[in-house]
C-alpha cells in the first residue's frame, strides 16, 4: 500500500491527481486488476491501453495513468476516477512499480547480462558461484525465476517492469544479497529494467538477432548498450574483449571496466584449456592469479561463458576457491547442450541455438567432438512471424557442418510451415535434408538414423515447454521426447 505522492516519486508528471489516495497494487494489464489498483494505460506496439480503461474502472481501479493526448481526452472524459497524465508512459511504469515495492534492487547486489547468446549459462555459471560462495542470490532469466524457497517460470527472458519490482522484492525481503537477471533487448528497449540499480554489467557478444523487432542492427546494438551508458561510475562492466563491438562499449559507459576474451590485452583470459565431450578443464589467468576450473559444460562458447562468469566474480571479490567450485557445480543447463545418450551409443545434444551466431559456434564444437570418421545429424527450423532474412543464413550454417538434416516445425506462429521452409530452402547449396511437418517425426527419423558415437544436435527449442502453431499453444518438450524416442527405439517402451 502507498499513497500516490509515493508512487509518483521522481515520476514526470504533466497532470496531478487531485485527490490523495492509498493504492495497492499496479499494472498495464486490465485482466489483473483488483479493488485499489493503479492502472497504468500503456500506448503498447500492438494495442493501446486507454482502450481498456473502462475495463479496469469496473474492476476497481482507483487510479489511471495515461500520457494523455486527443484519445486519452475522448475517453476519459466525465470520469470520476482520478487520473494522472505522465510524459513517459513505459518509464512511469517502472518507476511506479519500484516505488511501490520499496526500490528492492537498491537492498541488493545486482547483476546484469546481456548479449545475443550466452547469458543464461553465464548467469547459471554466476548463481552456482554466488552460492559456493556462501551467498543467498536468485536467479531472473530465460528459464524463470530461480531462487532458496522461489521456482517460476515467467515466459519471457526479462519480465516485465511489475513483475521484476516484485521478484526483487521477494529476494530482498527473503534475506537474498544477490540477483543476476539477463537482461534482454527488449527489456531495454521496453523501459523494464529502467529503474533497476545495476551494480554490474555484463556483455557476452553481439550478432543478428530480433530484427522483426529492432529496425536494423544498428537500433538492436543501440538497445543493448544501454544496460552499460546507463551505469553509474561506482557500477562495474565486464565486457567480452573479443567482440567486435566492445571498444564502443567500453567507451560509453563510466563503469570501472574488466575485459575477458583469447585475444589481445584482456583482464581475464585462460592461459590453456583442454575440451572433450566430458567438459572443459583449463587455467585462468586473472590479475596476477590463476585459477583452476574444470567444467562439465562442452563447446568452445562456453570457454567465453566461463571466461564471463570468472570476470563477474572477480569483479565482486569472491575467492578463487569459490569460482572454481561453482563452475565445477553446474552440470548442465537445461536446454543448453542438454546430452541425451540414446540407445546405440549415439549423443544426443538438446539445445536453445536459434541464431546463425549460436549455429556456427556450436556445430563447430560439436564438430571438433566427433571421433573420426563419425557424423554430426542436425534436426532444426526457424519460427514463424519473426526475422525471415535469418533463416537462409541458419540453414547456410547448419549445413557447413552437418551430413544430415532434419527440417522441422519450431513455432510457427501463424506463418504456414511451407512459407517457413522455402526461406529456409533459398541457404542450401547440397541435397543432404528433408523437411517435415511434424517435429517429432523429424525427432524420431533422425534418432533412427544414428550410429553409435554420432552426435545429434536439436536445437531450437531448448526448454521451452510449448509448440506454437497459430494461436494454439500445445505442450511440448524437447528433452521428454527424444526420451521417449530413444527409449522405443531400444525395444523399452513403458
Amino acid at each position: 500500500m502507498a499513497s500516490i505522492k509515493t508512487l509518483l516519486q521522481d515520476v514526470e508528471v504533466v497532470e496531478k491527481s487531485p485527490v490523495e489516495i492509498p493504492v495497492n497494487a499496479v499494472t498495464a494489464d486490465s485482466r489483473h486488476i483488483w479493488p485499489g489498483s493503479a492502472f497504468v494505460a500503456i500506448d503498447g506496439i500492438a494495442d493501446n491501453g486507454l482502450n481498456y480503461v473502462h475495463d479496469a474502472i469496473d474492476l476497481g481501479a482507483a487510479l489511471i495513468i495515461s500520457k494523455g493526448g486527443a484519445k486519452a481526452d475522448d475517453l476519459l472524459t466525465g470520469i470520476n476516477t482520478p487520473l494522472v497524465k505522465v510524459k513517459n508512459d513505459r518509464k512511469a511504469l517502472s518507476r511506479i512499480a519500484a516505488n511501490l515495492h520499496g526500490r528492492p534492487s537498491e537492498k541488493l547486489t545486482v547483476v546484469g547480462i546481456t548479449g545475443t547468446n550466452g547469458k543464461t549459462t553465464t548467469g547459471c555459471l554466476i548463481d552456482a558461484i554466488l552460492k559456493d560462495a556462501g551467498l543467498r542470490s536468485g536467479l531472473i532469466g530465460t528459464l524463470g525465476v530461480s531462487a532458496p524457497g522461489l521456482e517460476a517460470r515467467t515466459g519471457l527472458t526479462t519480465p516485465d517492469c511489475v513483475e521484476l519490482q516484485r521478484t526483487l522484492a521477494l529476494f530482498a525481503d527473503g534475506g537474498l544479497t544477490h540477483s543476476v537477471i539477463e537482461v534482454s533487448s527488449h527489456a531495454l528497449e521496453l523501459e523494464r529494467v529502467a529503474d533497476i540499480d545495476f551494480d554490474l554489467a555484463i556483455f557476452t557478444n553481439f550478432s543478428r538477432d530480433h530484427l522483426d523487432f529492432h529496425k536494423n542492427m544498428d537500433d538492436y546494438f543501440k538497445a543493448k548498450s544501454k544496460l552499460f551508458s546507463s551505469l553509474s561510475k561506482e557500477s562495474l562492466a565486464v565486457i567480452n574483449g573479443d567482440d567486435p563491438k566492445s571498444s564502443e562499449l567500453i567507451g560509453m559507459t563510466p563503469a570501472r571496466t574488466f575485459t575477458y576474451g583469447f585475444d589481445g590485452y584482456v583482464d581475464i583470459k585462460f592461459k590453456e584449456w583442454g575440451m572433450s565431450i566430458d567438459g572443459i578443464t583449463g587455467t585462468i589467468e586473472c590479475d596476477g592469479e590463476t585459477i583452476q576450473i574444470s567444467s562439465p559444460l562442452i563447446g568452445s562458447y562456453n570457454l567465453h561463458n566461463i571466461l564471463a562468469a570468472v570476470a563477474a566474480a572477480k569483479a565482486l571479490s569472491i575467492p578463487a576457491d569459490s569460482i572454481a567450485v561453482g563452475i565445477s557445480s553446474l552440470h548442465s543447463v537445461p536446454g543448453r547442450v542438454e546430452q541425451i545418450k540414446s540407445h546405440n551409443g549415439a549423443t544426443i545434444i538438446v539445445d536453445y541455438a536459434h541464431t546463425p551466431d549460436a549455429y556456427q559456434k556450436l556445430f563447430s564444437s560439436l564438430s571438433v567432438l566427433l571421433p573420426h570418421g563419425q557424423r554430426l545429424g542436425v534436426v532444426f527450423g526457424c519460427g514463424g512471424d519473426k526475422d525471415r532474412d535469418k533463416r537462409p543464413l541458419m540453414a547456410a550454417a547448419a549445413e557447413s557442418f552437418a551430413e544430415r538434416l532434419f527440417i522441422a516445425p519450431d513455432n510457427p506462429r501463424s506463418e504456414p510451415i511451407d512459407a517457413i521452409n522455402k526461406d529456409i530452402a533459398t541457404g542450401f547449396t547440397k541435397a543432404q535434408h528433408t523437411f517435415y511437418n511434424d517435429r517429432v517425426a523429424a525427432i524420431r527419423d533422425a534418432v533412427a538414423w544414428l550410429e553409435p558415437d554420432d552426435i545429434l544436435a536439436i536445437v531450437g527449442k531448448g526448454q521451452e515447454d510449448c509448440q506454437i502453431i497459430g494461436t494454439e499453444r500445445t505442450q511440448y518438450s524437447e528433452v521428454e521426447t527424444v526420451k521417449q524416442i530413444v527409449k522405443e527405439l531400444a525395444g523399452d517402451e513403458n
